[in-house]
């Protein structure tokens, strides 16, 4: 079986996504069965391992997966919480995971913080400390919006089924255990407190990722940064890192005279304990357990493993203890780059006499192994990935790491002694978050395709891995140029058909208490984006302030956006200058190219308005002041506007733009923020305006949506968009009630998430839920 391991770990993968998904992988890994079988690739008896396997991790994940359920009942009030990892103080939130000591089921604590002593109390807590608390379970959230990043999804992979809020809670009256488990992770608790306390500001956070695998103090515009040049592995633990250390300790213990033997045995003995110091995260688990396997042969039979052969065996065991896992990005990544660049050994070798060209080949193979990981969880790829690589993976192996693991030691040996030293790398380690912020904006550095459909899936799973075969194949003649071309353009048809061929879309994106729409018209030929939701910002005290506060056109519009291949609006339109309809535009203007951005015709504007269009103009954007009347025509669709009118004297929401087109069979109206007075002038103006498809203005606020605008537009369908239990108490009953007697039906995103239509010509079908699911519409 030498060399041959694989298959029985791609036997053990398709058993647990067959358990997991759906029966069609267990299909897929038959067709590659028979096909072995038939070609008589592997013996009789390889055969039946790799099917047996096959068997054995189906029924695992199937009764991982049924034992995987809450034994609490929701309506517990007190509880006693042994803390675990990760524990995190974020401005005056306090966030933690917790044992319950009578269901041993595992919670994620939330606790507002109410002074600074307070804070200071709860910085004190560690790991392992045993609290009795009150409070409230409530379930995670899921998605409200489509291909997004599911809470409660992770969650349910970390057999996490509640967020207890906390109410009370005394750290004075708080235990600590002891154990050696505890004891580690006290340790790398300390050893991080130790950095954030002793370490200049700007390494700190670096040295804390790169000692002890904790990124949670990088700036989110850093790690944002990282992740757009593809260079995010660096700031994670994997094998270079455990290389390194393993190779420094065992030449150390040589030159100390140690035995090999012993040193063997040391090593064996520290891996473990080297997990738990830097967090368990999946990259490391797997370099460290690669290693420890490479060492217990070396130790016991003097014989080695083919690397191939390892990687698939700490698989088999990883998986196999925990399904779930397949499911981590960081799992996928770490699995699929090491393996990729394991089986093109063959490819590699021909440069390794040429030390640039192998860097740049082993940057290559590690990037397009992780193609299909990265578009599905990001959206998009780093185009500029292969040559900041090639900058910063030497400067990260010779420089940056063993620095940070040096300067560490003599902190701990010196203190303040190396304050000078200090100081200066500190100005280095400044300079180098310079450089990865300035390569990070430069433009057309990402390409955002969106997160591929199954079928683009499929294909860049099974096409990429034949592109290295290809690869390891090469001759220079015109049938292998061929078949590379014609591989790479099977790999981009699923989304040059999606983008080009798609049918028409409009999206009410659940923004929380905002508002945001997407239309895309069909075959690309316009993509328009109305509001762009907002958090409204608080003035806070210094010690409350977060370090990567939440805002809903970063965390939620732009991904979304991205999750759908955009990073190009035809038009931008601001309905009015409310911080729930505009606050997302920055980040939409910093990180999407828009053509025009379209604002009502008024002459008093709010400020956040005028920072909006300040920064429009700064990016050379067109700006169009909409008014009544004006229009645009894209094919056969044409837009029109029927507000703001000339009268100047209006409230600001009632010079809100208000916009009527045909799509899809029904004709809609998407109304801002409008009022009752705004609708009176707006029907007084248009007196014979009937719709199918209404954007009720403002909410569902009870000063908008009147009788008579319902009497005289006759809608079938009511679409709002409201923040789920929002202290405004949007949508208002009256609203609802005016809605339900005229029996329109309604779509709520506080209640069903994103509110799609999809339309074809004259015919469409209206998608909703958490995910989508189907709902009903009319489309004439």
């Amino acid at each position: 079986m030498k060399g041959k391991f694989i298959f029985v770990g791609l036997g053990a993968l398709f058993g647990v996504l067959t358990a997991l998904e759906n029966l069609v992988f267990s299909g897929v890994f038959l067709l590659v069965f028979f096909s072995f079988f038939i070609l008589k690739r592997y013996s009789f008896p390889q055969l039946l391992l790799i099917f047996s396997v096959f068997l054995l991790f189906f029924l695992q994940a199937k009764i991982y997966d049924s034992k995987n359920q809450t034994r609490m009942s929701g309506d517990e009030q007190e509880f006693i919480i042994a803390l675990q990892n990760p524990m995190k103080i974020d401005g005056d939130f306090f966030s933690a995971y917790g044992k319950e000591s009578k269901s041993k089921e595992k919670l994620v604590l939330q606790h507002r913080l109410s002074s600074i002593t307070e804070k200071e109390n709860f910085s004190n807590l560690t790991v392992g400390t045993v609290c009795q608390v009150q409070g409230r379970l409530k379930e995670p959230e899921t998605n409200g919006n489509p291909r997004m990043f599911n809470y409660r999804e992770y969650l349910r992979y970390e057999q996490i089924f509640w967020i207890l809020e906390v109410e009370k809670w005394n750290p004075a009256h708080c235990y600590e255990q002891k154990n050696p488990l505890l004891y580690l992770q006290k340790l790398r608790q300390k050893g991080i407190q130790f950095i954030g306390e002793q370490f200049p500001e700007n390494s700190a956070p670096l040295v804390a990722a790169l000692v002890f695998g904790e990124r949670n103090f990088i700036h989110e515009e850093l790690i944002e940064a990282y992740q757009r040049l593809g260079i995010i592995h660096l700031l994670a633990i994997s094998g270079l890192h455990v290389g390194m250390l393993v190779g420094f300790l065992f030449f150390i213990g040589l030159r100390c005279n140690v035995s090999r033997e012993l040193m063997l045995l040391f090593l064996m003995m520290f891996l473990p304990v080297y997990i738990v110091l830097t967090g368990g995260a999946p990259s490391v688990i797997r370099a460290c357990f690669m290693m420890l396997l490479a060492l217990l042969l070396m130790k016991l039979t003097r014989k080695k493993l083919i690397p191939a052969d390892i990687i698939s065996i700490v698989f088999l065991f990883y998986v196999f203890t925990d399904p779930f896992v397949i499911y981590h990005v960081g799992f996928q990544l770490s699995f699929a780059v090491s393996a990729s660049l394991i089986f093109s050994r063959s490819i590699l070798r021909r440069y390794m006499d040429r030390p640039f060209l192998l860097l740049c080949a082993t940057s290559f193979i590690a990037q397009l192994a992780s193609i299909p990981i990265m578009l599905y969880h990001f959206y998009e790829f780093p185009l500029i990935s292969l040559v900041a690589n090639i900058i910063f993976v030497p400067l990260y192996s010779v420089v940056v790491l063993p620095l940070c693991l040096i300067w560490y030691i003599f902190a701990l040996l010196f203190g303040e002694i190396m304050a000078p030293v200090a100081s200066f790398l500190d100005f280095n380690f400044q300079l180098l978050n310079g450089l990865t912020l300035f390569l990070a904006k430069f433009p057309y550095n990402t390409l955002v395709l969106g997160r591929p459909n199954q079928l683009g899936l499929v294909m860049l799973c099974f096409g990429i891995p034949y592109g290295f075969y290809l690869w390891e194949k090469f001759k220079a003649n015109k049938q292998m140029y061929l078949r590379l071309f014609f591989l790479l353009l099977l790999l981009f048809i699923p989304f040059f058909v999606e983008r080009y061929f798609s049918p028409g879309e409009i999206t009410l994106i659940d923004v929380g208490q905002g508002d945001s729409i997407l239309i895309q018209l069909p075959k690309n030929k316009g993509t328009y984006l109305i509001d762009t939701g907002g958090t409204i910002q608080f003035s806070l005290e210094d010690w409350k302030k977060r370090r990567n506060p939440f805002e809903v056109g970063k965390d939620v519009l732009v991904p979304f956006l991205k999750s759908k291949g955009i990073n190009v609006l035809d038009k931008l339109i601001l309905t009015h200058g409310d911080m729930d309809h505009i606050g997302g535009a920055t980040a939409v203007l910093n990180n999407m190219k828009v053509k025009e951005m379209v604002v009502p015709t008024v002459e008093n504007r709010a400020e956040l308005e005028d920072e909006v269009i300040a920064l429009a103009r700064n990016k050379e954007i067109p700006i169009y002041y909409a008014q009544k009347g004006d229009q645009w025509k894209v094919s056969e669709y044409t837009f029109h506007v029927l507000s703001p009118s000339s009268d100047r004297e209006l409230e600001r929401n009632d010079q809100s733009i208000v916009i009527y087109v045909k799509l899809g069979g029904l004709h809609w109206m998407f109304t801002g923020d409008l009022e009752e007075e705004g609708e009176g002038r707006l029907l007084s103006s248009y007196p014979a305006l009937r719709i199918d498809v209404l954007k009720v203005a403002h909410h569902g606020s009870k000063t908008s949506t009147s009788e008579f605008w319902l009497e005289h537009l006759k809608p079938e369908i009511a679409l709002i968009s409201a923040g789920k239990n929002n202290r405004f108490g949007h949508p208002h009953a009256e609203v609802l009630k005016r809605l339900e007697e005229r029996k329109i039906t309604i779509f709520r995103t506080d209640r069903d998430g994103a509110i799609g239509y999809y339309f074809k010509g004259d015919k469409g079908t209206l998608l909703t839920g958490k995910p989508y699911a189907k709902a009903k519409a009319k489309s004439n």
